[in-house]
């Protein structure tokens, strides 16, 4: 036998049949049969599964490129502008100390220091 010769479907339209040399016939069963065998390796599935993931996360990591590049950070995050951030400095929402009241605010914060170091050295 040097050709093998295939028949359409039994409910579809007509079609010639293909014939193929033998060898070829051979070599594409004997191929397909490998292919079987190659994706119930337990090695193939986890290479597969790996690449599944990888194709995820590059998924993943180009869908979010596209987003951050589309959108308007300074708009959607509400940041201030450079303008607004003078504007901010330049309004008080206290009075400003005197010399002498910023010192005694710095000598209690560090009589609170000290009283907490002391507490801490006894304990």
């Amino acid at each position: 036998m040097t050709t093998h010769a295939t028949r359409g479907p039994a409910h579809g339209p007509a079609r010639p049949p293909v014939t193929i040399p033998f060898a070829d016939y051979r070599a594409l069963v004997a191929d397909a049969a490998a292919w079987r065998q190659l994706t119930t390796s337990p090695h193939v599935a986890e290479l597969l599964a790996e690449w599944v993931e990888w194709d995820r996360r590059r998924t993943t990591r180009q869908t979010s490129n596209a987003v951050s590049a589309a959108g308007n950070w300074r708009a959607n995050a509400a940041t201030p502008t450079y303008a607004e951030l003078a504007r901010r400095r330049a309004t008080f929402t206290r009075p400003a100390l005197t010399p002498q009241q910023i010192r005694a605010t710095a000598a209690a914060s560090w009589a609170r220091v000290d009283a907490w170091t002391t507490q801490g050295k006894a304990a």
